[in-house]
C-alpha cells in the first residue's frame, strides 16, 4: 500500500541515498522530508528546507576586477556565520560573477543543476 507523509526527524536516517553536503545542514525545525512509501519502503522523497541564499551581487563597473568583490563576499560569509549558517547558496548569470565564484579563495563549489522557482499558491 502506498502512502504519502512527512518523515519524522527520527526517521531521516531511513532515506535511501546519501544526501548532498548542503542538505547535511538541515535544521529539523525548519525542514521537512516528504516521502512516498510502498509497504514501508521509501520510494520517493523531496526535501523542503530553509537555506540562506545570496543574490543580487553587484559591484560598480569601475571597481570590477579589484578586491572589492572579495571584500564583499568575505563580509557576506562572516554575516552568514553570525546567523548560524555554514553554507550559502548563490547563482550566477554573469561571466564576472562566475569568475569571482571560481576564485579558490572564495571556496565555492558549482552545483550542476538548473534552478527553478515553483509557484505553490494561487
Amino acid at each position: 500500500m502506498m502512502t504519502a507523509r512527512v518523515l519524522d526527524y527520527a526517521e531521516w536516517d531511513r532515506l535511501p541515498e546519501e544526501l548532498d553536503p548542503l542538505l547535511m545542514d538541515l535544521k529539523p525545525g525548519q525542514s521537512r522530508v516528504c516521502v512516498i512509501e510502498d509497504n514501508g519502503e521509501i520510494v520517493a522523497r523531496v526535501i523542503l528546507m530553509s537555506v540562506l541564499m545570496a543574490e543580487c551581487l553587484w559591484v560598480a563597473p569601475e571597481r570590477r576586477r579589484t578586491r572589492v568583490g572579495l571584500k564583499l563576499l568575505n563580509l557576506m560569509k562572516r554575516t552568514a556565520r553570525s546567523l548560524g549558517y555554514q553554507r550559502v547558496r548563490t547563482a550566477s548569470i554573469s561571466e564576472d560573477v562566475t569568475k569571482l565564484m571560481c576564485n579558490p579563495r572564495i571556496r565555492a563549489e558549482a552545483i550542476p543543476a538548473l534552478t527553478f522557482v515553483m509557484q505553490v499558491g494561487e
